[in-house]
């Protein structure tokens, strides 16, 4: 009985020390996050982050002294400006949609607020569909998923669909073409699900294979990037906490059915030597615009060199990866 014990102890000892090297029960706490921004010839299989520009909260504080928060940087190319629109949060509960426009895609000025609700707003997928722009914010406080248009662009937002209802999804990140509308979010258990639908105003459905990824790479990171592959999607990494990576995804379809598998993993990780990302980072978006691909990114900075113990997090997040990997074995046998 005493050899069981010691045996059984041993087991667990060896059992947490895994789980803490691959996800710490001590973790950092990040502080202030920024955006930085950039763009490369080929597809940017490395981000320069040390090199590139970048726009920070402190930036924004001159312009806006009450603002306490920005990131999600999604943006689009118009004519001349590039739009940059990111989740801003003043001195109040609810974060809100800002807008910073630039005329280089280095230097960007602030421009406001353009969109509030009375839920909490982040994730500003901003998009052009049929020469109409639209905005796929993330709206889990409303309890759906809410498609926004705007009436002047860039100002003028209003709610114009329903896309999918009574669901609460973090992230929502939709892809749409001739052959193929998508759309992706998380719920608040360590899952990303899949809808389809035959155009962006369809009837948006759960795909036959609902549930896509679960575990500590579970929720969008980003809009979809369409290649001569397929598509790629960063994905958010939590092993050391919310917002400390991103990996990137590739999504492969064919007759109604699709194959997830890691293509890039760490894709954007913390910087030892930027402070402004020196906690983490988890959202990027990519695009080919001109011929080049022009990208912006955020990270967040470590509050103080303390660490917080979290020993439920990682116990959590290691079974349910544990459960997606048996998932995915389960499907590629089948």
């Amino acid at each position: 009985m005493i050899k069981k014990v010691a045996l059984f102890g041993v087991l667990s000892i060896v059992l947490l020390l895994v789980i803490n090297n691959r996800t710490p029960f001590l973790q950092p706490e990040g502080g202030p996050w920024s955006v930085g921004f950039g763009k490369s010839a080929v597809f940017p299989h490395k981000i320069p982050v040390e090199k590139n520009p970048r726009y920070t909260l402190e930036q924004l504080k001159k312009q806006e002294d009450s603002t306490i928060f920005l990131a999600d940087p999604f943006f689009i190319k118009e004519r001349d400006t590039f739009y940059l629109f990111v989740e801003h949060k003043k001195t109040k509960p609810n974060g809100d949609i800002a807008l910073l426009t630039s005329v280089d895609g280095v230097n960007y000025n602030y421009k406001g607020t353009v969109l509030t609700e009375k839920f909490h707003l982040s994730y500003p997928q901003v998009f052009k569909y049929k020469n109409e722009f639209y905005m796929v914010p993330e709206t889990k406080g409303a309890g759906h998923v809410l498609l926004y248009k705007a009436e002047h662009f860039p100002y003028g937002w209003k709610v114009c669909d329903t896309l999918v209802k009574n669901r609460i999804l973090k992230d929502p990140s939709i892809f749409l073409s001739d052959t193929l509308n998508i759309l992706v979010g998380s719920d608040d258990h360590l899952n990303m699900y899949l809808f389809e639908a035959d155009s962006l105003f369809g009837k948006w459905m759960p795909h036959k294979k609902e549930k896509v990824l679960m575990g500590t790479e579970a929720r969008a990171g980003g809009r979809f990037f369409a290649d001569k592959k397929g598509l790629l999607l960063p994905v958010q990494n939590s092993t050391e906490g919310y917002g400390f990576g991103l990996s990137l995804y590739r999504f492969k379809f064919d007759k109604g059915n699709y194959t997830v598998n890691r293509e890039y993993p760490f894709f954007l990780k913390k910087s030892e030597t930027i402070k402004e990302f020196n906690a983490g980072m988890h959202q990027i978006d990519i695009q080919l615009i001109g011929g080049k691909y022009y990208y912006v990114y955020d990270g967040n900075r470590l509050q103080s060199s303390e660490q917080n113990l979290n020993i439920r997090g990682p116990l959590k997040w290691n079974y349910v990866d544990f459960k997606n990997w048996l998932y995915q074995q389960c499907e590629s046998f089948n």
